[in-house]
Protein backbone atom coordinates (compact mmCIF):
# COMPACT_ATOMS: atom_id res chain seq x y z
CA UNK A 1 0.00 0.00 0.00
CA UNK A 2 1.19 3.50 -0.79
CA UNK A 3 2.32 5.28 2.44
CA UNK A 4 -0.07 8.14 2.14
CA UNK A 5 -2.43 5.65 2.36
CA UNK A 6 -1.58 3.46 5.56
CA UNK A 7 -4.61 4.68 7.74
CA UNK A 8 -4.02 5.90 11.43
CA UNK A 9 -6.96 6.46 14.27
CA UNK A 10 -7.84 9.62 15.05
CA UNK A 11 -7.85 9.91 18.65
CA UNK A 12 -4.75 7.79 19.73
CA UNK A 13 -1.90 9.36 19.37
CA UNK A 14 -3.31 12.75 18.80
CA UNK A 15 -1.23 14.12 21.27
CA UNK A 16 1.48 14.22 18.20
CA UNK A 17 -0.35 16.61 15.89
CA UNK A 18 -0.76 19.66 18.87
CA UNK A 19 3.01 18.79 19.02
CA UNK A 20 3.27 19.34 15.50
CA UNK A 21 1.48 22.11 15.24
CA UNK A 22 2.96 23.85 18.62
CA UNK A 23 6.86 23.37 16.66
CA UNK A 24 5.02 25.02 13.61
CA UNK A 25 3.71 27.36 15.65
CA UNK A 26 7.26 28.19 17.67
CA UNK A 27 9.15 28.46 14.21
CA UNK A 28 6.81 30.87 13.00
CA UNK A 29 7.44 32.84 16.23
CA UNK A 30 11.46 32.87 15.73
CA UNK A 31 11.44 33.44 12.69
CA UNK A 32 9.74 36.56 12.70
CA UNK A 33 11.42 39.77 11.36
CA UNK A 34 10.80 41.95 14.61
CA UNK A 35 11.84 45.76 15.20
CA UNK A 36 12.77 47.64 18.30
CA UNK A 37 9.11 49.14 18.03
CA UNK A 38 7.61 45.81 19.03
CA UNK A 39 6.05 45.32 15.02
CA UNK A 40 7.17 42.50 13.13
CA UNK A 41 6.36 40.58 9.86
CA UNK A 42 7.25 37.50 7.58
CA UNK A 43 8.67 37.21 4.43
CA UNK A 44 7.67 35.17 1.81
CA UNK A 45 9.41 33.93 -1.60
CA UNK A 46 7.93 34.61 -5.44
CA UNK A 47 9.02 33.80 -8.54
CA UNK A 48 8.07 36.19 -11.35
CA UNK A 49 9.27 35.65 -15.03
CA UNK A 50 11.39 38.70 -16.40
CA UNK A 51 13.12 38.20 -20.01
CA UNK A 52 12.15 34.35 -19.95
CA UNK A 53 13.87 34.06 -16.60
CA UNK A 54 12.59 33.12 -13.21
CA UNK A 55 13.44 35.16 -10.84
CA UNK A 56 12.93 34.77 -7.10
CA UNK A 57 12.04 37.44 -5.07
CA UNK A 58 11.31 38.43 -1.36
CA UNK A 59 8.81 40.38 0.28
CA UNK A 60 6.77 41.26 3.43
CA UNK A 61 3.57 39.45 3.88
CA UNK A 62 0.49 41.63 3.58
CA UNK A 63 -2.74 41.57 5.82
CA UNK A 64 -5.19 38.94 4.86
CA UNK A 65 -6.09 35.55 5.09
CA UNK A 66 -4.91 33.23 1.87
CA UNK A 67 -1.13 33.95 2.85
CA UNK A 68 -0.84 37.00 5.13
CA UNK A 69 -0.52 38.19 8.61
CA UNK A 70 -4.34 37.68 9.23
CA UNK A 71 -3.87 34.04 8.30
CA UNK A 72 -0.79 33.32 10.68
CA UNK A 73 -2.45 35.33 13.45
CA UNK A 74 -5.66 32.90 13.40
CA UNK A 75 -3.11 29.75 13.69
CA UNK A 76 -1.22 31.18 16.39
CA UNK A 77 -4.00 32.37 18.30
CA UNK A 78 -5.47 28.89 18.20
CA UNK A 79 -2.78 27.39 18.89
CA UNK A 80 -2.45 29.61 22.00
CA UNK A 81 -5.77 28.34 23.32
CA UNK A 82 -4.45 25.44 23.35
CA UNK A 83 -0.83 25.19 24.86
CA UNK A 84 -0.91 28.55 26.63
CA UNK A 85 2.50 29.54 25.40
CA UNK A 86 2.74 33.44 26.05
CA UNK A 87 5.09 33.87 22.74
CA UNK A 88 2.87 32.19 20.81
CA UNK A 89 0.10 34.70 22.34
CA UNK A 90 2.15 37.58 21.66
CA UNK A 91 3.15 37.14 18.59
CA UNK A 92 -0.31 36.37 17.54
CA UNK A 93 -1.00 40.11 18.62
CA UNK A 94 1.10 41.55 16.96
CA UNK A 95 0.26 39.56 14.01
CA UNK A 96 -3.33 40.66 14.45
CA UNK A 97 -1.92 44.54 14.62
CA UNK A 98 -0.56 44.00 11.34
CA UNK A 99 -3.57 42.39 9.52
CA UNK A 100 -5.57 45.61 10.90
CA UNK A 101 -3.26 47.79 9.70
CA UNK A 102 -2.05 46.09 6.25
CA UNK A 103 -5.67 45.09 5.25
CA UNK A 104 -7.15 45.83 1.94
CA UNK A 105 -7.72 44.47 -1.25
CA UNK A 106 -11.14 42.70 -2.29
CA UNK A 107 -12.64 39.09 -0.98
CA UNK A 108 -12.76 36.87 2.00
CA UNK A 109 -9.19 34.67 1.41
CA UNK A 110 -7.34 37.72 -0.11
CA UNK A 111 -8.73 41.11 1.15
CA UNK A 112 -9.86 43.08 3.88
CA UNK A 113 -13.52 41.00 4.52
CA UNK A 114 -11.13 38.03 5.62
CA UNK A 115 -9.15 40.26 8.00
CA UNK A 116 -11.99 41.55 9.93
CA UNK A 117 -13.34 37.65 10.49
CA UNK A 118 -10.42 37.04 11.76
CA UNK A 119 -10.56 40.38 14.15
CA UNK A 120 -14.49 39.82 14.96
CA UNK A 121 -13.76 35.64 15.59
CA UNK A 122 -10.84 36.14 17.70
CA UNK A 123 -12.48 39.55 19.83
CA UNK A 124 -15.63 37.74 20.12
CA UNK A 125 -13.44 34.86 22.38
CA UNK A 126 -11.87 37.48 24.13
CA UNK A 127 -14.47 39.06 24.77
CA UNK A 128 -13.14 42.55 22.86
CA UNK A 129 -16.07 44.34 21.47
CA UNK A 130 -13.94 47.31 20.13
CA UNK A 131 -12.26 44.72 18.50
CA UNK A 132 -15.73 42.90 16.83
CA UNK A 133 -16.69 46.37 15.81
CA UNK A 134 -13.38 47.30 13.63
CA UNK A 135 -13.79 43.93 11.99
CA UNK A 136 -17.40 44.31 11.52
CA UNK A 137 -16.18 47.96 9.80
CA UNK A 138 -13.15 46.44 8.02
CA UNK A 139 -15.76 43.47 6.43
CA UNK A 140 -18.07 46.60 5.36
CA UNK A 141 -14.93 48.25 3.84
CA UNK A 142 -13.98 45.06 1.83
CA UNK A 143 -17.31 44.06 0.51
CA UNK A 144 -17.98 47.24 -0.85
CA UNK A 145 -14.40 46.52 -2.78
CA UNK A 146 -15.69 43.79 -4.38
CA UNK A 147 -15.79 43.48 -7.90
CA UNK A 148 -15.08 39.80 -8.98
CA UNK A 149 -17.53 37.12 -8.26
CA UNK A 150 -15.48 34.17 -7.31
CA UNK A 151 -15.37 32.06 -4.01
CA UNK A 152 -11.57 33.27 -3.38
CA UNK A 153 -11.54 37.09 -3.84
CA UNK A 154 -14.90 38.27 -4.97
CA UNK A 155 -18.95 37.93 -4.01
CA UNK A 156 -19.67 34.42 -3.57
CA UNK A 157 -16.97 34.15 -0.56
CA UNK A 158 -18.19 37.20 0.61
CA UNK A 159 -22.40 35.92 0.78
CA UNK A 160 -22.71 33.48 3.55
CA UNK A 161 -19.92 35.73 6.09
CA UNK A 162 -22.60 38.77 5.44
CA UNK A 163 -25.37 36.99 6.07
CA UNK A 164 -24.18 35.08 9.07
CA UNK A 165 -22.90 38.35 10.28
CA UNK A 166 -26.58 39.93 9.89
CA UNK A 167 -27.95 37.32 11.70
CA UNK A 168 -25.92 37.16 14.90
CA UNK A 169 -24.37 40.61 15.00
CA UNK A 170 -27.38 42.83 14.52
CA UNK A 171 -25.72 44.11 10.97
CA UNK A 172 -29.25 44.11 8.76
CA UNK A 173 -27.09 46.53 6.44
CA UNK A 174 -25.44 43.36 5.73
CA UNK A 175 -28.32 41.40 4.08
CA UNK A 176 -28.38 44.06 1.60
CA UNK A 177 -25.09 43.94 0.44
CA UNK A 178 -25.53 40.23 0.43
CA UNK A 179 -28.33 40.57 -1.86
CA UNK A 180 -26.31 42.77 -3.87
CA UNK A 181 -23.03 40.35 -4.29
CA UNK A 182 -25.69 38.19 -5.29
CA UNK A 183 -27.01 39.85 -8.40
CA UNK A 184 -23.66 40.10 -9.19
CA UNK A 185 -23.08 36.88 -9.47
CA UNK A 186 -26.28 36.39 -11.83
CA UNK A 187 -25.20 39.14 -13.71
CA UNK A 188 -21.77 37.61 -14.01
CA UNK A 189 -23.50 33.97 -15.63
CA UNK A 190 -23.42 32.41 -18.62
CA UNK A 191 -26.87 30.35 -19.16
CA UNK A 192 -26.35 27.56 -21.85
CA UNK A 193 -27.76 23.68 -22.63
CA UNK A 194 -25.90 22.48 -19.97
CA UNK A 195 -27.12 24.97 -17.00
CA UNK A 196 -25.41 28.24 -15.57
CA UNK A 197 -21.89 29.09 -15.59
CA UNK A 198 -19.07 31.55 -15.11
CA UNK A 199 -16.05 31.93 -17.51
CA UNK A 200 -13.06 31.76 -16.48
CA UNK A 201 -11.13 34.84 -15.45
CA UNK A 202 -9.70 35.72 -18.71
CA UNK A 203 -12.57 34.49 -20.94
CA UNK A 204 -10.84 31.91 -22.83
CA UNK A 205 -11.68 28.05 -22.57
CA UNK A 206 -14.35 26.39 -21.29
CA UNK A 207 -16.13 27.53 -17.68
CA UNK A 208 -14.41 26.00 -15.10
CA UNK A 209 -15.03 23.88 -12.54
CA UNK A 210 -14.30 24.17 -8.98
CA UNK A 211 -14.42 25.32 -5.73
CA UNK A 212 -11.89 28.35 -5.78
CA UNK A 213 -13.03 30.36 -9.26
CA UNK A 214 -15.32 27.77 -10.30
CA UNK A 215 -19.04 26.73 -10.26
CA UNK A 216 -18.63 24.80 -7.00
CA UNK A 217 -17.72 28.23 -5.82
CA UNK A 218 -20.74 30.09 -6.36
CA UNK A 219 -23.34 27.01 -4.50
CA UNK A 220 -22.43 27.95 -0.85
CA UNK A 221 -23.70 31.57 -1.62
CA UNK A 222 -26.73 30.46 -3.63
CA UNK A 223 -27.75 28.58 -1.13
CA UNK A 224 -27.11 30.63 1.52
CA UNK A 225 -28.99 33.37 -0.47
CA UNK A 226 -32.09 30.87 -1.01
CA UNK A 227 -32.17 30.23 2.77
CA UNK A 228 -31.93 33.77 3.88
CA UNK A 229 -34.51 35.26 1.59
CA UNK A 230 -37.04 32.32 0.37
CA UNK A 231 -36.54 33.76 -3.41
CA UNK A 232 -36.84 30.87 -5.35
CA UNK A 233 -34.48 32.43 -8.16
CA UNK A 234 -31.61 31.58 -5.82
CA UNK A 235 -32.53 27.99 -5.49
CA UNK A 236 -33.17 28.09 -9.52
CA UNK A 237 -29.65 29.14 -9.80
CA UNK A 238 -28.01 26.75 -7.58
CA UNK A 239 -29.73 23.75 -9.89
CA UNK A 240 -28.59 25.15 -13.03
CA UNK A 241 -24.84 25.36 -11.59
CA UNK A 242 -24.81 21.74 -10.23
CA UNK A 243 -26.37 21.03 -13.49
CA UNK A 244 -23.14 21.99 -15.60
CA UNK A 245 -20.68 20.92 -13.17
CA UNK A 246 -22.56 17.53 -13.34
CA UNK A 247 -22.09 18.12 -17.21
CA UNK A 248 -18.79 18.21 -17.19
CA UNK A 249 -17.88 15.13 -14.75
CA UNK A 250 -16.01 12.77 -16.54
CA UNK A 251 -17.86 8.96 -15.39
CA UNK A 252 -14.08 7.06 -16.55
CA UNK A 253 -11.78 9.39 -14.57
CA UNK A 254 -13.93 9.89 -11.61
CA UNK A 255 -13.42 13.58 -11.62
CA UNK A 256 -14.20 16.41 -12.77
CA UNK A 257 -12.20 18.26 -15.40
CA UNK A 258 -9.56 21.19 -14.73
CA UNK A 259 -9.07 22.95 -18.07
CA UNK A 260 -5.27 24.35 -17.31
CA UNK A 261 -1.74 23.37 -17.46
CA UNK A 262 0.29 23.05 -14.54
CA UNK A 263 0.67 27.12 -15.07
CA UNK A 264 -2.88 27.97 -14.55
CA UNK A 265 -3.06 28.58 -18.51
CA UNK A 266 -6.42 27.29 -20.61
CA UNK A 267 -5.19 23.61 -21.92
CA UNK A 268 -6.86 21.23 -24.65
CA UNK A 269 -6.00 18.74 -22.22
CA UNK A 270 -7.78 19.18 -19.09
CA UNK A 271 -6.22 17.71 -16.09
CA UNK A 272 -8.17 15.90 -12.96
CA UNK A 273 -6.99 17.10 -10.23
CA UNK A 274 -7.98 16.49 -6.21
CA UNK A 275 -7.08 19.61 -4.38
CA UNK A 276 -9.07 22.08 -2.56
CA UNK A 277 -8.66 25.21 -5.28
CA UNK A 278 -9.40 23.55 -8.76
CA UNK A 279 -9.91 20.09 -7.71
CA UNK A 280 -11.78 17.30 -6.26
CA UNK A 281 -11.84 18.13 -2.74
CA UNK A 282 -13.04 21.93 -3.18
CA UNK A 283 -16.00 20.27 -5.14
CA UNK A 284 -16.57 17.59 -2.77
CA UNK A 285 -16.60 20.36 0.47
CA UNK A 286 -19.15 22.30 -2.15
CA UNK A 287 -21.29 19.54 -1.77
CA UNK A 288 -20.94 18.50 1.72
CA UNK A 289 -21.99 21.88 2.35
CA UNK A 290 -25.66 21.38 0.98
CA UNK A 291 -25.68 18.41 2.42
CA UNK A 292 -25.22 19.36 5.63
CA UNK A 293 -27.66 22.75 4.82
CA UNK A 294 -30.42 19.83 4.48
CA UNK A 295 -30.06 19.81 0.76
CA UNK A 296 -32.19 16.59 -0.53
CA UNK A 297 -30.67 16.02 -3.69
CA UNK A 298 -29.50 12.47 -4.23
CA UNK A 299 -27.13 13.43 -6.64
CA UNK A 300 -24.88 15.33 -4.10
CA UNK A 301 -24.26 11.90 -1.95
CA UNK A 302 -23.16 10.72 -4.95
CA UNK A 303 -20.52 13.35 -5.38
CA UNK A 304 -19.78 13.25 -2.16
CA UNK A 305 -18.80 9.78 -3.23
CA UNK A 306 -16.63 10.26 -6.14
CA UNK A 307 -14.95 13.47 -4.61
CA UNK A 308 -13.82 11.44 -2.17
CA UNK A 309 -12.87 8.47 -3.79
CA UNK A 310 -10.49 10.78 -6.40
CA UNK A 311 -9.06 11.72 -2.94
CA UNK A 312 -8.24 7.97 -2.20
CA UNK A 313 -7.01 7.79 -5.65
CA UNK A 314 -4.67 10.44 -5.66
CA UNK A 315 -3.19 9.37 -2.10
CA UNK A 316 -2.93 6.06 -3.78
CA UNK A 317 -0.09 7.02 -6.04
CA UNK A 318 3.26 6.58 -5.89
CA UNK A 319 4.61 9.98 -4.68
CA UNK A 320 8.37 9.54 -6.23
CA UNK A 321 11.16 11.02 -4.60
CA UNK A 322 9.97 14.75 -4.29
CA UNK A 323 7.75 15.08 -1.33
CA UNK A 324 3.95 16.37 -1.96
CA UNK A 325 2.68 19.60 -1.31
CA UNK A 326 1.43 19.44 2.00
CA UNK A 327 -0.95 23.08 2.14
CA UNK A 328 -4.86 23.59 2.05
CA UNK A 329 -4.77 25.18 -0.92
CA UNK A 330 -3.21 22.89 -3.60
CA UNK A 331 -1.86 19.82 -1.70
CA UNK A 332 -2.80 17.07 0.78
CA UNK A 333 -4.33 19.77 3.81
CA UNK A 334 -7.10 20.33 1.56
CA UNK A 335 -7.65 16.39 1.00
CA UNK A 336 -7.51 16.11 4.29
CA UNK A 337 -9.58 18.55 5.64
CA UNK A 338 -12.57 17.05 3.90
CA UNK A 339 -11.98 13.96 4.49
CA UNK A 340 -11.98 14.50 8.02
CA UNK A 341 -15.30 16.32 8.10
CA UNK A 342 -17.06 13.82 5.59
CA UNK A 343 -16.01 11.44 7.98
CA UNK A 344 -17.08 12.94 11.13
CA UNK A 345 -20.40 13.78 9.54
CA UNK A 346 -21.11 10.09 8.42
CA UNK A 347 -19.64 8.77 11.49
CA UNK A 348 -16.56 6.98 8.33
CA UNK A 349 -13.96 6.14 10.83
CA UNK A 350 -12.33 4.81 7.36
CA UNK A 351 -12.57 8.77 5.75
CA UNK A 352 -10.46 10.22 9.07
CA UNK A 353 -8.33 7.51 9.90
CA UNK A 354 -6.84 8.31 6.55
CA UNK A 355 -7.13 12.18 7.42
CA UNK A 356 -5.05 11.23 10.41
CA UNK A 357 -2.41 9.14 7.87
CA UNK A 358 -2.16 12.29 6.14
CA UNK A 359 -0.80 13.68 9.59
CA UNK A 360 1.19 11.07 10.21
CA UNK A 361 3.10 10.89 7.39
CA UNK A 362 3.92 14.34 7.62
CA UNK A 363 4.97 14.02 10.86
CA UNK A 364 7.54 11.20 10.08
CA UNK A 365 8.80 12.89 6.66
CA UNK A 366 9.28 16.33 7.74
CA UNK A 367 8.08 17.09 11.43
CA UNK A 368 10.72 14.60 12.85
CA UNK A 369 13.84 15.29 10.88
CA UNK A 370 13.25 18.60 10.79
CA UNK A 371 13.55 18.62 7.10
CA UNK A 372 11.47 21.50 4.95
CA UNK A 373 7.64 21.17 4.94
CA UNK A 374 6.30 21.24 1.16
CA UNK A 375 4.29 23.94 0.47
CA UNK A 376 2.08 25.51 -2.30
CA UNK A 377 4.09 28.00 -4.26
CA UNK A 378 6.67 25.52 -6.13
CA UNK A 379 9.93 25.60 -6.27
CA UNK A 380 10.70 28.42 -3.33
CA UNK A 381 10.63 26.59 -0.34
CA UNK A 382 9.09 26.89 2.70
CA UNK A 383 6.43 29.91 2.91
CA UNK A 384 4.87 31.46 6.11
CA UNK A 385 1.17 31.44 5.16
CA UNK A 386 -2.35 30.03 6.28
CA UNK A 387 -3.44 28.70 2.83
CA UNK A 388 -0.25 27.96 1.17
CA UNK A 389 2.31 27.53 3.31
CA UNK A 390 3.46 26.12 7.58
CA UNK A 391 0.30 28.12 9.18
CA UNK A 392 -1.70 26.20 7.38
CA UNK A 393 0.01 22.81 7.68
CA UNK A 394 -0.08 23.77 11.87
CA UNK A 395 -3.20 24.58 11.57
CA UNK A 396 -4.39 21.49 9.87
CA UNK A 397 -2.52 19.16 12.70
CA UNK A 398 -4.66 21.45 15.18
CA UNK A 399 -7.35 19.90 13.32
CA UNK A 400 -6.75 16.28 13.42
CA UNK A 401 -5.62 16.92 17.37
CA UNK A 402 -9.16 18.16 18.07
CA UNK A 403 -11.29 18.65 15.40
CA UNK A 404 -14.64 19.53 17.59
CA UNK A 405 -12.76 22.52 18.59
CA UNK A 406 -11.18 23.48 15.44
CA UNK A 407 -13.16 23.89 12.32
CA UNK A 408 -12.37 23.79 8.88
CA UNK A 409 -11.41 27.56 6.93
CA UNK A 410 -11.89 25.91 3.43
CA UNK A 411 -15.57 27.63 3.20
CA UNK A 412 -16.02 31.45 4.03
CA UNK A 413 -17.65 31.38 7.46
CA UNK A 414 -17.06 34.98 9.66
CA UNK A 415 -16.04 32.80 12.81
CA UNK A 416 -12.97 31.08 10.93
CA UNK A 417 -14.29 27.29 12.70
CA UNK A 418 -13.96 29.07 15.90
CA UNK A 419 -17.31 27.68 16.62
CA UNK A 420 -17.57 24.38 15.75
CA UNK A 421 -19.69 21.28 16.03
CA UNK A 422 -19.23 17.56 16.45
CA UNK A 423 -20.38 17.06 13.12
CA UNK A 424 -17.31 19.19 11.80
CA UNK A 425 -19.60 22.08 10.69
CA UNK A 426 -19.50 25.88 12.05
CA UNK A 427 -22.37 26.61 13.76
CA UNK A 428 -24.42 30.32 12.71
Amino acid sequence: MNQMLASAPLVEGSGHFLRCADEIGRRLCRDALRTGDGTLNWLRTETEQRENLTQFLLRPVGGDLYQGAAGIALFLWMLHQRTGDRMVARTAEQALTLAEEQAGGAGFYTGAVGTGCVMISIGLAQGRQDRVERGLGLVARGAAAVTGVDLLSGGAGLVPVLLTLARTQGRADFTGMAVQAGEMILAAAEAGPDGLSWPAADASGPPPTGLAHGGSGMLPALASLHLATGEARWAEALTAALRYERSRFDPVRGNWPDFRDANGKPSATPAFGASWCHGAAGIGRSRLRLLMAGAQDPLLEQELEAALAAIITFLSRPMGAQAPDQSYCHGLAGMGDLLLDAGLWRNRADWTALAAGIGYRGIERHGLPRTPWPCGVRDVGEVPGLMTGLAGIGHYHLRLHDPVTTGSILLPDPFLGTRNSPTGGTTP
